[in-house]
């Protein structure tokens, strides 16, 4: 029997699935990203994972793929996931992108994307952070609570 979303489990209750979720870093993102100095980055919309059923933090493998490495990794907490157009960048968001000023986060755009910079194009924005020890605690319980929220006492 399957619920009206797709879903498989006795009526009235719904079942619900966990699985590996993975974060794609631009490459001129990845090793600032990986080592917590860039806490956000943006990417064409599609060009990264939308998880948007998921609700933050939750913990994502964070990968590049470089043309000459291969694969690297790192496990991460997604903290936030957004979608706004290019040129809507705050003040906050560009500090933790690493950069003071909008046309300093225009110039790099323009020179990761070899193309020009569409202030109104529609990108994902991600804010991630490296995983800490405290985190293997919180984010088991989250995910007790996605799985069996309905169910706990």
């Amino acid at each position: 029997m399957g619920g009206a979303d797709g879903s498989h489990g006795p009526r009235p209750w719904t079942q619900r699935k966990a699985q590996t979720i993975f974060l794609r870093v631009p490459n001129a993102d990845w090793v600032q990203v990986k080592r917590g100095l860039k806490t956000e980055f943006r990417a064409a919309a599609g060009a990264c994972s939308k998880f948007w059923n998921l609700e933050p933090p939750t913990p994502v493998v964070a990968y590049r793929v470089h043309p000459n490495l291969g694969y690297d990794s790192e496990l991460m907490v997604l903290e936030a996931k957004w979608e706004e157009a290019l040129g809507a960048i705050t003040p906050e968001s560009l500090a933790n992108e690493g950069f003071q000023t909008l046309a300093d986060f225009r110039k790099y755009w323009c020179a990761r994307e070899r193309r020009r910079f569409p202030p109104l194009r529609v990108i994902t924005c991600y804010r991630v952070r490296p995983w800490e020890l405290g985190d293997a605690e919180t984010m088991s319980l989250s995910l007790l609570k996605r799985l069996y929220g309905d169910f706990l006492p």
